[in-house]
């Protein structure tokens, strides 16, 4: 509906003056009116302009970020295709062994394994590999400088043949036992530790280090020149065979494990059952004592 404007007439005035000056009056107002309105509408039409720009360009960075952020992951994953795989780096020397952990990056110490022979060693490196549940395990292959094999080079190849064959036993054919080149390690994990205190003790600490450094170097390399240690086909139908039994053996073990839970379950459920019915026994005998105790009344304050 529109609205009307109230005129107000003034006294001792011919009524047609009156009409005139007060819709000039009113118009005069009316105009103002509208032109405040205007401009308040254009200020918060500049206002939500400004506020859907800035929303937008916040919007259009993050989705900018997104991107640099996705591809980035894309050429890393491209650059190193192992990124994610979890391996586990072996030192391997006749006195102490060096053992660590990584999936690409950040590689950590596990342990040092000190007064083992191979066998024992090659155990205790499918232990921690099992409990880390890792996908491969990287032996570092110590090499002349020319690249040139040593007798040292010969003594690890021998190690990584007995830990292929606990590995395919214990692990399955799954987990690949691979010699990388390890020369420089001990240099380089000498010079880490004395960088880190010039005044510590390097004896006995350089396996570890020297392990974690076998597993950046491969995964820097994206595991190019690594050698897969393969078990001999007479061996391995036997280590299968032994792998196919501990696997049936584990599977028992789960197995009987839900059962004795889903046996527990029941006999509490029927416990609960049994229970339920003596109630309902009792209670249709009229045997189920009520208590009598009065609840106290709490007093009122006045």
């Amino acid at each position: 509906s529109a609205f009307v404007p109230r005129v107000v007439f003034l006294r001792n005035a011919p009524s047609c003056i009156s009409i005139r000056e007060n819709i000039g009056k009113w118009s005069t107002y009316m105009s103002t009116e509208n032109n405040k309105n205007e401009e308040e509408n254009e200020k918060s039409t500049a206002s939500s302009f400004e506020e859907n720009v800035a929303a937008t360009a916040t919007g259009k960075q993050n989705s900018a970020a997104s991107d640099i952020i996705a591809a980035a992951a894309a050429i890393t994953q491209e650059s190193c295709e192992l990124l994610g795989v979890k391996s586990i780096g072996v030192d391997y020397g006749l006195v102490r062994t060096g053992v660590a952990v990584t999936v690409g990056f950040n590689p950590k110490p596990l342990a040092i394994l000190s007064n083992l022979n191979s066998t024992e060693v090659a155990q205790q490196v499918v232990k921690y590999s099992a409990a880390e549940q890792a996908k491969q395990i990287i032996v570092g292959l110590p090499l002349h400088k020319n690249g040139t094999e040593a007798n040292q080079t010969t003594i690890t190849r021998t190690f990584a043949s007995e830990l292929a064959y606990h590995a395919l036993s214990k692990l399955g054919p799954n987990v690949p036992i691979l010699l990388f080149d390890e020369r420089y390690t001990s240099k380089e994990a000498a010079a880490r530790l004395h960088s880190r205190n010039p005044n510590s003790n390097l004896h006995g600490m350089l396996d570890a280090d020297a392990a974690c450094i076998i597993l950046e170097n491969y995964y820097n390399d994206n595991g190019e020149d690594a050698q897969r240690v393969v078990v001999p086909d007479e061996i391995q139908a036997e280590c299968l065979s032994t792998w196919e039994s501990i696997k049936a053996n584990e599977g028992n073990r789960l197995q009987s494990i839900q059962n004795q839970r889903q046996a527990n379950m029941n006999k509490r459920q029927e416990a609960m059952e049994r229970a339920r019915k003596l109630e309902a026994e009792l209670e249709a005998k009229g045997m189920l004592g009520t208590s009598n105790k009065k609840k106290k009344k709490k007093k009122k304050k006045k």
